[in-house]
């Protein structure tokens, strides 16, 4: 450091002499060197060139401080940039969501809420949301992602909101099979599954697809909501049973579609 410092006293020596010689040399260079012999004209014109040089370093590392500045403040706004567009790109991307369940499954969106918890201990399959009152969510509210059905709004707050996901063991929906007639209700069976139960007039085989039905009217009509497994007989064969899995995967849910009740 004290190196550092007596080579920046030096050079600001040098510079002071240079310019001085400078100064002085500027008009008289030319007279001595017509006067006098060269080696009398040399000193004087090496300190003439000496300023000169020195001002230009001077001048270079001016630049260069200004340029680190810059490059620094370029820098800077980069990040900003990169930042900004990162948020633009997730709101893009959370927008098409909305629009694809605007689209595919209900006109009426409410907002796009993100998913702060999650309750999976087995007894029950609830979801907690970062929206609340204040956002415009209200109990009876149907929760879903562009996949399919996730749940429905049970409980808010001021600022968060419950979700009874379809895996809960308390829900209920209504749901058909694809396009086949007949309704039946399907109930959580947790850890993963869904277990409705249909008439034992409905056609149901594993790989149809389960649309929510009218049965108990708490969803719109026709959101996906799993894909059978297994199919069996139950009570004797006075019902249909289908054991079915949903087509969300609620463990990876970050965001869902809030809709209006019916």
């Amino acid at each position: 450091m004290r190196e550092h410092l007596l080579s920046r006293l030096l050079f600001a020596l040098l510079l002071a002499l240079g310019l001085a010689l400078a100064a002085l040399t500027r008009p008289l260079a030319p007279g001595f060197a017509l006067s006098f012999s060269p080696l009398t004209a040399f000193p004087l014109h090496l300190g003439h060139r000496l300023g000169q040089n020195l001002r230009a370093a001077w001048s270079a590392l001016s630049a260069r401080q200004d340029l680190l500045a810059e490059n620094q403040r370029l820098k800077e706004e980069v990040a900003r940039l990169t930042t900004e567009n990162a948020r633009l790109r997730l709101e893009v991307a959370r927008l098409a969501r909305a629009l694809e369940v605007k689209a595919g499954q209900a006109p009426g969106v409410v907002a796009v809420a993100p998913v702060v918890a999650e309750d999976a201990s087995g007894l029950y399959r609830r979801l907690v949301l970062g929206l609340g009152s204040q956002d415009g969510l209200r109990p009876g509210m149907p929760v879903t992602a562009p996949q399919g059905l996730v749940g429905l709004v049970v409980e808010v707050e001021a600022h968060r909101a419950l979700v009874r996901t379809l895996l809960d063991p308390e829900s209920r929906v209504g749901v058909r099979v694809g396009e086949k007639p007949g309704r039946g209700v399907a109930r959580g069976a947790p850890p993963g599954l869904l277990v409705a139960e249909f008439p034992p007039t409905v056609a149901v085989a594993p790989g149809d697809l389960l649309l929510t039905g009218a049965t108990l009217g708490l969803f719109p009509d026709g959101i996906p909501v799993g894909r059978v497994e297994r199919v069996e007989r139950a009570q004797g064969g006075l019902k249909v049973r289908a054991w079915a899995r949903p087509l969300v995967d609620l463990s990876l849910l970050e965001e869902v579609v809030v809709l209006r009740p019916l």
